[in-house]
This record gives structure tokens, C-alpha cells and sequence, in this order.
């Protein structure tokens, strides 16, 4: 789509809207030698009416406003005509000169008018009202106008994109050439540029490996690598050893480097010993030590704190809520719910099929008519939903409940929430950052009930919430084991149980030759060695067995699983193949090597408050503009559109990873488990995995890498300062 790409050189005319904080605006612009504007649209940073502007971009028919142009790139330009030199003196951009005065100038000095502007500015006060006031105005503008003009030039010229430069010189101004040439580094503060990115253009400008500067940035981006894989800190030795061995960086120079940072409070450190009563000094970024400090501190608080409403004579009150709903519960159920009216907050594990949706139920009946002001949240949209068709009561997600937006959260400690019951579902999905703050706008008089499969993976962000809070010993907690009677007729149900155990599944009659069109089971597994082999037989299930057998939608109610982005039966290959297989022809766009087609399945990958949809969000792209490169997708609550510069937000979805599937359930899963995955085969993934499917489980692999990924429950633990917190702040185990 190069050859679209059109420029245009011009003034801007009239500007009809602009939204000062990201640089978008609507305006009429005349193009050099027309007589009638047109209409662009855009990101334009920094500037007025009758500024010229060279713009590079596409034009496209709008169906409401008609031809436009859409702005991808602008640079402020010298007009050439001496028509466009008076209407650009006499612009707002040079104030104090009006349009008399610069038509004086232009006259004397034709189309040399700029070059006397920048070489001999003193032949100015020739010209009858210029005087000395004017002509500092006219010159330290016209400096400024250059200098703009030279930092979008300097940094283009070091290998930054056009975007980028926008948002640097919006941040920076004209200090971002001293700025950038003295700390590159220092971009790592600009949206979308991270250390890496920074990195090399440190190395363009000639910046040493064991530069100080890249110390600290390198030791704060290897913290930020450890975060993305679930560590809210890290130990000080292995943080310098990694550094030392992926940035190659002189150790002695990350000690001070690392010294520094402790000192600015930009790190934090707590010496803590481990479970074989090992003392390591841990390395926190600040963000994550000081949520971990919020999260114990409000636990303590909530504790510590009397109940609005009190309950007596738990018993009487639980057995009038089993006759009134004709139920009897089991010894762990009624555990759960006696702790539900006696504690101010509990924690409710179990896996599926152990009853954690019908005691939510029960509790939701017997504590309405005395506690009517009760929320019920999951940390996704999917979940919220799952949880609000499984108890009939409305349930939201996290983010909504605190009310985000763009701005933050608009609940919290000043602002608290208003219920008096909290019941928090999908619990071990919960990261630290988003616990904290939900906690901060949790009431002291409010109960918290925390309901979650502690055997799942860990949450996504950083952080293993429910795991430490369990193990804390400072909250009650109710395990749920037994599985009841028609969750027990179900294989995925037994079989998820079995791997929770530590035992291998049982196949039932699945052999090689066993495929799902021999008989009408829930759990299959389906034996194949090679990748290629494994990933037709993916296809075949998906697109042609599944649907026809048990008339479910291939895109909609098939979710392919898989453990790793990578590889010929990772997530990204899948796509691939799975997007040629269910939407081969329809009208797509490019963007980062992957195409985005009209009928896709994707999935929103970072939360938007903006425009309300949250990472998880599955959607369908119902219209695409190549050219623009915008889309729609439609979501379940709302049809969303996405500007070229927020295609990043989605990825295809016909194949995620099971950690991106955590809250979600499917009709259908496909899951490929092979020794290619060796380093993702643990047993809380498979069991994750497991749990997915509502009707059917379809695994494709060997039975080698099953059994490794059952027998594997050395899971990576997670390096988090929360147990440290709670018996620092005194919050003792209960038990």
C-alpha cells in the first residue's frame, strides 16, 4: 500500500476541533496553489492556524463528511509562494505581526524573505513597523519554528519513528536534543519506547555498553522482564547476573548503578528469608513494594475492623436457607458459609465441580435480606459473565466496580465503595497492582469473601495473590474437595481432578485411531508425535468433526489451546493456519505479520478504559479500511473502532495461550501437548487447560509430555514480598 501514501504541502487554514492532550485534530488546509481547502484529520502536535505543514497520508471517503485526508506524518515547512510567506508571517505563530506589516517585508524581500529572516535578521528594521519589540518576536520565533524543525530531523536521523518523535517533542519540546544526546535513556519515559528501543538508539549516538546510564536503565528493564513473568521482586544476585550475562554490563558498574536507584527510591530492598530459612536480599521496583504494603496493610484493616452487620445464631439461619431453597450442604459448604457470617473476610478454593458457584449462591440468598448492599466481581469480562448466568445476581468486572477510566480508578480510599459485601470470584486471576487497588476502595466495615482455584496458574501480572494469602495463614480459608454427583459423570471434571492430584487422566477409550466422531464422551485424547501431523488433525477438529458432531459453532464455541506463542503448534503458527482454514478471503489489512480480516476472532490484549474494553475481550472485526488501516470489532457489550496507532491493542484469537484463557470457559477446547513444549509443561497448566472446556476436551499429543506436565508440580515459584508484609504488619496466622 506504499504507492497510496500521498504528501501534501500547504496551510493550515481553520482548525474545526482539536483535543489538546494527544495532538488529534479536524481542519480545513489549502494545498499549495489550490483555490479550496480540503479537510485532514489527524495527530498534528504544536501547532496554529496558517502554519504550513507538509503532510504525508491517505485520502479516504468518509460516508457522513466525504473525502478527507488522514494525517500519518506532518512536519512544519517554509511556504515557498510569497502569497503563503505573508499569510504565514501574519499568522498566530508569530504574534505582533499582522498582515500589513508582513506584506511590507515580503515586498522588500521577495522570495529571499526567509533567508534575511535566518542570515542577516538585522536589514529588518529597515522595514516601516518592525521595530525592535516586533523583530525579537519575529526572530525568537522563528527560531523556535527551526529548532522544531531540527529536533524532528535529529531524531528521525537516529532511528526514531515518526510517531515516536511526535510524542518526544510534545513531552520534551526543544530540549529534546540535549536532552536525548546527553541520557538517551531517558525516552523510556515516552509511551511505546521501551529500554530496548532506547538501547540502540544510545548505540547510534555512540553510548558504551557499561555507560552508566545504560546500568540503571538495564537493571530497571531486566526488573520490568521479571515482572512479565509474574515476580513483583527479585533476588539482588540473579537480577545481576542476568543483566551482566543478556546486556553484557560490568557488574562492578551495576552495583553502583543498582546503589543509586535504592537511594532515589526508585528500587526497594527487603532481606527475607525463604522456605529452607535462607536469608536473600530481594529487589523490588517501587510500584510493586509499596501495592504489596497497601494490599497487607488493608488486609489488617478490614480484620481489625468491626462488621456493619452482624450475624447470630449461624446455624438456625443456614439450616432456614436449605429448607427455603432445598438444599442440604455438604460439611465443607457449610464450613464455608458459618465462616462467610463469622469472619470479616475468607478465602473459598476448590476446583470444578466442588460446589463453589452453588455456595455463592446460597450465601448470596441467605445475607441479601440483611446486607441488600452486595457487589459480585471477577477480574474479567468473560468471568463476570460466567458468574452472572451461574447465580442469576449481576455481577462486573473489577475494573468496572471501581469505576476506571483513563484518569484511574474513581474508587478508592477517599472515594470507598458503597457495598457492605464484596464476593470476588476468580480470585487466583487477581494481580497484585489491581488487588491493591481494589482493597483501597474496600470499606472497613465491608465483608470480603475471596472465591478461587488456588491450583489454577497464577494471575498474568505480576504477583501470586491468593497463593500468599492462603499460605499466609492470616485468613480463613475452606477448601472444597468433594466433586458431586453430575459434576462426577463428567471426564473433563474427574479427569481435571485427577491431574490436581498429581495421577495421569484417564483417556477412557481413546486410542490413535479414536477421534470424536466414535462416541459422544467429554474428555479425548487423541495420540500423535509429529507437530505438522498434530496441527491437521487441529484443523480437522476444529473446522469439520467438532461442529459437525456436536453442532457447535467453529469460531465462536472451538477455542484452541495451546502452552507457548512460539513453534509449529504454538499460538502464532495456529493462527495462521486455523485464520487460512475458517476466513481465508475476506478483506483485511496487514500489521505486524499477521493479517487482520473482516470475520476474524480477536482478543484485546491491554485494558482501554477509554474505550471500555479490557484485556481478555474476545470480539469479531465487522469492518476494516486498509488503507487507514482502522477497525471495528464487535464485542459483546459494544462495537469498537481502533485507529492504525491502537492495532498493538489486538491479536488474533482463533489460538491464545492457556494463560490468557484463565476465567474463561469454552464449549469447546483443543489443546496440542507435546515434549516441543518441555519448558510450559507443568501441572497447573494442564490442569488449567482442563478446566476450560464446558462439553468437550480434546487433547492431540503423546502421552510422554502428559505425564511430564503431570508429574511436574515444581511450577516456577513466583518471588513476591506479601507473606513479608503481612508478618511485618502483625497480621498472625489464625490456625
Amino acid at each position: 500500500m506504499a504507492e497510496d501514501l500521498v504528501t501534501l504541502v500547504g496551510t493550515l487554514e481553520k482548525i474545526l476541533y482539536t483535543n489538546p492532550e494527544n495532538g488529534f485534530l479536524i481542519a480545513s488546509f489549502l494545498i499549495e496553489n489550490s483555490i479550496r481547502p480540503v479537510t485532514v484529520k489527524g495527530i498534528v502536535y504544536n501547532t496554529m492556524e496558517h502554519e504550513s505543514l507538509r503532510l504525508k497520508g491517505y485520502w479516504e471517503n468518509h460516508k457522513i463528511y466525504g473525502r478527507q485526508f488522514s494525517i500519518r506524518e506532518f512536519m512544519p515547512v517554509e511556504p515557498s509562494s510569497e502569497e503563503g510567506m505573508v499569510r504565514y508571517l501574519s499568522s498566530e505563530v508569530f504574534k505582533g505581526i499582522g498582515e500589513k506589516t508582513a506584506q511590507r517585508i515580503v515586498k522588500q524581500f521577495g522570495k529571499d524573505t526567509f533567508k534575511i529572516i535566518d542570515g542577516s535578521p538585522k536589514l529588518l528594521s529597515k522595514i516601516k513597523g518592525v521595530g525592535k519589540k516586533q523583530q525579537k518576536t519575529l526572530l525568537d520565533t522563528w527560531d523556535e519554528q527551526r529548532g522544531l524543525r531540527d529536533v524532528m530531523t535529529f531524531l528521525r536521523g537516529v532511528g526514531i519513528s515518526h510517531a515516536y518523535a511526535q510524542r518526544i517533542v510534545a513531552k520534551h519540546g526543544m530540549n529534546s536534543i540535549p536532552l536525548i544526546k546527553a541520557n538517551p535513556y531517558q525516552l523510556t519515559d515516552i509511551s511505546g519506547i521501551g529500554f530496548l528501543t532506547a538501547d540502540g538508539i544510545a548505540h547510534n549516538l555512540g553510548f558504551d555498553n557499561n555507560s552508566p546510564h545504560r546500568a540503571t536503565a538495564g537493571l530497571l528493564y531486566m526488573l520490568e522482564q521479571q515482572a512479565l513473568n509474574g515476580h513483583t521482586c527479585f533476588p539482588r544476585q540473579d537480577l545481576l547476573k542476568k543483566t551482566e550475562e543478556e546486556l553484557k554490563i560490568d557488574s562492578a558498574i551495576m552495583e553502583s548503578s543498582i546503589q543509586q536507584l535504592l537511594e532515589d527510591h526508585l528500587l526497594n530492598r527487603e532481606t527475607i528469608d525463604d522456605a529452607a530459612a535462607v536469608a536473600q536480599e530481594l529487589i523490588f521496583r517501587s510500584r510493586f513494594y509499596k501495592a504489596e504494603r497497601r494490599v497487607a496493610e488493608n488486609i489488617y484493616r478490614i480484620l481489625n475492623s468491626e462488621a456493619f452487620t452482624k450475624f447470630e445464631g449461624e446455624t438456625s439461619l443456614i439450616e432456614e436457607q436449605e429448607r427455603k431453597v432445598g438444599l442440604e450442604l455438604d460439611p465443607a459448604q457449610r464450613e464455608a458459609v458459618e465462616a462467610a457470617l463469622q469472619h470479616k473476610v475468607l478465602i473459598i478454593t476448590g476446583g470444578p465441580g466442588t460446589g463453589k458457584t452453588t455456595i455463592v449462591r446460597f450465601m448470596l440468598g441467605l445475607m441479601r435480606p440483611r446486607i441488600p448492599a452486595i457487589a459480585l466481581a471477577a477480574p474479567t469480562g468473560r468471568a463476570a459473565k460466567r458468574i452472572t448466568e451461574t447465580t442469576g445476581a449481576a455481577a462486573s468486572t473489577i475494573h468496572r466496580l471501581l469505576e476506571a477510566s483513563n484518569m484511574g480508578f474513581q474508587r478508592d480510599r477517599e472515594n470507598p465503595l458503597e457495598q457492605e459485601l464484596l464476593i470476588l470470584d476468580e480470585t487466583s486471576m487477581i494481580d497484585t497492582l489491581l488487588m491493591d487497588s481494589l482493597l483501597e476502595a474496600v470499606p472497613s466495615a465491608s465483608r470480603l469473601i475471596l472465591v478461587g482455584d488456588v491450583d489454577q496458574l497464577p494471575s498474568v501480572g505480576a504477583g501470586a495473590i491468593l497463593l500468599d494469602l492462603i499460605e499466609s495463614g492470616s485468613i480463613p480459608v475452606v477448601r472444597l474437595n468433594q466433586i458431586f454427583r453430575q459434576a462426577a459423570d463428567s471426564y473433563i471434571t474427574v479427569n481435571a481432578h485427577k491431574v490436581r492430584r498429581g495421577e495421569l487422566p484417564d483417556f477412557g477409550s481413546s486410542s490413535p485411531q479414536t477421534d470424536v466422531d466414535n462416541q459422544l464422551l467429554d474428555f479425548y485424547f487423541i495420540k500423535e508425535s509429529d507437530p505438522e501431523k498434530i496441527v491437521k488433525k487441529i484443523l480437522l477438529m476444529n473446522s469439520e468433526r467438532i461442529p459437525q458432531r456436536f453442532e457447535l459453532d467453529p469460531m465462536m464455541d472451538v477455542q484452541v489451546l495451546t502452552p507457548m506463542h512460539r513453534g509449529i503448534t504454538g499460538a502464532i503458527h495456529l493462527n495462521r493456519k486455523l485464520q487460512d482454514m475458517l476466513n481465508p478471503d475476506a478483506k483485511g489489512l496487514e500489521h505486524r505479520e499477521q493479517w487482520l480480516r473482516i470475520g476474524d476472532k480477536v482478543m484485546q490484549q491491554q485494558n482501554d478504559y477509554e474505550k471500555q474494553v479490557f484485556n481478555g475481550d474476545l470480539g469479531i472485526i465487522v469492518n476494516c479500511d486498509p488503507k487507514t488501516k482502522e477497525l471495528h470489532v464487535q464485542f459483546e457489550q459494544d462495537i469498537v473502532h481502533y485507529q492504525a496507532n491502537e492495532l498493538d491493542q489486538l491479536t488474533l484469537a482463533y489460538a491464545i495461550t492457556v494463560h490468557k484463557s484463565q476465567g474463561s470457559e469454552y464449549s469447546a477446547v483443543i489443546m496440542p501437548i507435546t515434549s516441543h513444549h518441555y519448558m510450559m509443561l507443568q501441572r497447573n497448566l494442564l490442569y488449567t487447560a482442563i478446566t476450560r472446556g464446558k462439553q468437550l476436551v480434546v487433547l492431540i499429543g503423546t502421552e510422554a509430555a502428559i505425564r511430564k506436565a503431570v508429574k511436574n508440580e515444581e511450577t516456577t515459584r513466583r518471588f513476591t514480598g506479601l507473606l513479608h508484609q503481612l508478618s511485618e504488619l502483625g497480621v498472625t496466622p489464625l490456625f
